[in-house]
């Protein structure tokens, strides 16, 4: 099961996540493969914490966010 999330700038526009228009994203520091998505779709079974991610647009525009994670209680 995911979630998705969207990246937004400091004044709330989308930034696209898809592979045509980002360098690299990185979650902790290890590369993520971009793909034709818009969003980023987090795996919500991960343990609760903070999870950096870092963007780099291919117009050269850098992005940090921090996503702290709290999973919902299973039933």
């Amino acid at each position: 099961m995911y979630a998705e999330f969207e990246l937004l700038d400091k004044d709330g526009v989308k930034v696209s996540l898809a592979a045509d228009n980002v360098e690299y994203i990185k979650q902790d520091g290890v590369a993520l493969t971009p793909d034709d998505q818009g969003t980023l779709w987090f795996n919500v079974v991960k343990p609760a914490g903070q999870y950096v991610f870092e963007v780099k647009t291919k117009a050269g525009e850098e992005y940090l966010a921090i996503l702290d994670w709290e999973p919902d209680p299973m039933p």
